[in-house]
């Protein structure tokens, strides 16, 4: 199929106060790896111009390493340069550049109606006091992979919560016999993915990094609770390997593919090499939404991934950058995006589309992103790296018993307030 181009109409619908879209002459600037949305980009711009061909759009493709491409948005936006007019945001870049005044608010320049068409969910992470400030691209999560095969010889159901996966891990694990045969791996390394993994145990319990009035509540009964359940995975249970400790997210995903783990919590990037031909696990596998614990069956437990495309406060075509946002982050183009080049849509209607069943793993990954959750980065601006280093580092002492669960989250609860208070 031929990717459809949104209609100028469609596009004016989206974008409030910018009058004719036919405006003088305007170059853009877009800055975007080629890796992350090379593909897409390429198809998006040359019919963006179609559309606009007073518009001229350079793309500046950057590297897709995240770190080093925040070291050039950084140097351009303190010098105060105009370009790029249009850069991509990490999902925990947002905040804190929406609070140095690197981004410029989206409020009244795209349309309330097309920013209320986002996943509200990953929407959070570039809204700070009340404004959005960045527009999602695509976007990524944790889910839970199951073996198919082992659920079915030993008659057991897809779990659903935590109670039902360790359960079903022992179960599995007597039934195989194997010492070298685990439950459960995942990302549990002192990295970010670590700090996902709290959030979508803890989320999964009612709890989380914030409590109902959005104050940190990093030592509530429910986090502890939960963070105890991950411990206990370790030493009680014994149903994931010491080893998890010291594993990243491809290294859980080789266990697993080796045929050796019952489940893996890790992000949906696993599914191609677990589902490749020459896998050991492949026809044996699905995969679900992350577990919630009982008494929690709405929790958001999808713990979510992924870029924005924000607008340069210093940028000389603002009006311009919004229509290419608008565009690019259209239902349209994040269809195609999807079915094309294996990006997950932002937009959640288009997960609806019939269009989908061409990305039916997509598809599938959709409605777990309903009940996504990201991380504080938005709240917690520019301490953000901090917050998560104290998280990453306290989670890791509990989890290597240096220190007991309810002392790990106190001493991150204290450090982490006293941050935020300076």
């Amino acid at each position: 199929m031929k990717a459809k181009l949104i209609g100028s109409a469609a596009i004016a619908a989206a974008l409030i106060g910018l009058g004719s879209l036919q405006a003088s002459a305007a170059d853009l600037v877009l800055s975007l790896g080629t890796r992350g949305y090379g593909a897409a980009a390429e198809r998006n711009l040359a019919a963006f111009k179609e559309l606009h061909p007073d518009i001229d759009v350079e793309w500046n493709k950057v590297s897709d390493v995240p770190n080093e491409t925040r070291k050039i948005y950084v140097t351009n936006l303190t010098a105060r340069s105009p370009t790029p007019d249009v850069f991509a945001v990490d999902v925990i870049w947002a905040g804190e550049f929406a609070q140095r005044g690197w981004l410029d608010p989206l409020d009244g320049l795209l349309s309330a109606e097309t920013i209320a068409s986002y996943n509200p969910a990953f929407l959070e992470a570039a809204q700070v006091d009340g404004k959005t400030f960045a527009a999602p691209l695509y976007l990524d999560g944790t889910h839970l992979f199951y073996r198919t095969d082992l659920l079915e010889k030993y008659n057991l159901e897809v779990p659903k919560t935590w109670e039902d996966l360790i359960s079903a891990s022992k179960t599995i694990m007597e039934g195989e016999g194997n010492p070298q045969f685990y439950g459960f791996v995942s990302m549990w390394a002192k990295i970010e993915g670590l700090f996902m993994n709290w959030l979508s145990f803890t989320n999964g319990n009612g709890g989380g990094f914030y409590d109902a009035d959005g104050n940190v509540a990093v030592n509530s009964e429910a986090n502890i609770k939960a963070t105890q359940t991950m411990v206990d995975m370790l030493y009680a249970d014994e149903i994931a390997p010491q080893s998890i400790l010291n594993m990243r997210p491809d290294d859980a995903r080789t266990l697993f593919q080796q045929g050796r783990a019952a489940f893996l919590m890790v992000q949906g990037f696993v599914y191609a090499p677990l589902a490749a031909p020459d896998s050991p696990v492949a026809g044996k596998f699905d995969f679900t939404r992350n577990p919630y614990f009982e008494g929690h069956p709405d929790a958001h437990s999808t713990a979510m991934g992924g870029w924005f495309l924000g607008i340069n406060p210093n940028s000389e075509n603002k009006e311009a950058a919004a229509e290419l946002i608008a565009f690019f982050t259209s239902y349209e183009q994040e269809l195609q995006a999807a079915v094309q080049d294996n990006r997950a849509p932002t937009v959640p209607a288009v997960y609806d589309d019939p269009e989908m069943k061409k990305a039916n793993v997509l598809a599938k990954f959709g409605k777990n992103y309903d009940v996504g959750v990201v991380r504080p980065s938005a709240g917690t601006g520019e301490m953000y790296p901090r917050v998560s280093e104290i998280m990453q580092l306290e989670v890791t002492n509990a989890l290597h018993r240096q220190k007991s669960v309810e002392e790990a989250l106190n001493d991150a609860q204290a450090q982490i307030e006293a941050l935020l208070a300076n």
